[in-house]
């Protein structure tokens, strides 16, 4: 028995159908009257009904526990090698940013002349345009600890822990291991009926959001949640290049459906399938 999210709602509702199934044979209409007492008035052909339901719950959670022991240690084993990543990239990002400060921002001096240079017409620097240059940088910070979050159904009355329940189980679908703590979770955008809105979700840190997004795929797998899409929280003028991309890589596909196209780093990479369908089962 191979463990998903599937397979534990699955049980749940065995576990719960048979418990009331239990209760019906024991006369009894809650957990609190299913006692000692209760079971002591039944015949022996109740008892050994009960007894036998009981067995077969037993039987099958212990399968079901076993296989997630399985893929618990899976994960873990793949969550060191996305940690393992996250550093190194971390790392090189750092790296990159000191060689940068060592070759072109020599000065305050330079970089005053640097972007003094670079602003149209030849407009100076100033304290208005050195604010928001720090207002970007702070919202670009803030953004990339969200996670959006399309293609999930909503419901016409959807209250807000239905909502964080299908986020939790969305993320758990990615086998990001363990799950990750969320801040807020909420839906963008006017209610239009027919349309489901995007999900933005909050992360303590931009390498969480980084590391859902590395284990996204995961989802294709999923019967629930494989039509649903994760990506970045972006800007308007980046959705706009980001859907150009999405246009370019259709029709690249319809060109040419041999290969197995993604985008990464603002641009369409090309894969070969077999090379991709090799990776993604080794992952």
């Amino acid at each position: 028995m191979d463990f998903s999210v599937d397979r534990l709602n699955a049980m749940d509702h065995e576990m719960t159908s048979e418990i009331q199934k239990i209760f019906k044979v024991a006369n009894v209409s809650c957990r609190s009257d299913f006692t000692e007492t209760a079971l002591m008035k039944l015949n022996k052909n109740p008892l050994v009904k009960i007894i036998g339901s009981l067995m077969k719950l037993a039987e099958k959670n212990i399968e079901l526990c076993k296989s997630a022991a399985g893929k618990i240690d899976v994960m873990k084993s793949e969550k060191i090698a996305d940690q393992k990543l996250i550093i190194e990239t971390q790392q090189g990002q750092m790296n990159s940013v000191q060689e940068t400060v060592k070759s072109e921002m020599k000065s305050w001096t330079d970089v005053v002349k640097k972007n003094t240079a670079q602003r149209p017409s030849g407009k100076p620097l100033t304290e208005n345009s050195i604010k928001q240059a720090v207002r970007t940088v702070n919202e670009e910070k803030k953004r990339s600890k969200y996670l959006m979050i399309y293609g999930c159904h909503e419901s016409d009355k959807e209250a807000d822990f239905e909502l964080n329940k299908v986020v939790k189980d969305i993320l758990y679908g990615t086998d990001a291991f363990p799950v990750l703590r969320t801040g807020e979770v909420y839906r963008i955008g006017r209610k239009e009926p027919g349309k489901n809105r995007p999900i933005k979700v909050e992360f303590g840190c931009a390498s969480e959001v980084d590391l859902i997004l590395m284990r996204a795929r995961n989802l294709r797998d999923s019967d629930s949640f494989k039509h649903v899409y994760l990506g970045p929280d972006r800007t308007k003028e980046e959705q706009l290049a980001h859907s150009k991309l999405v246009k370019e890589m259709k029709q690249m596909i319809q060109k040419d459906s041999n290969k197995h196209y993604f985008i990464r780093d603002r641009k369409i990479c090309t894969a070969d399938k077999t090379l991709s369908s090799q990776t993604s089962q080794s992952s």
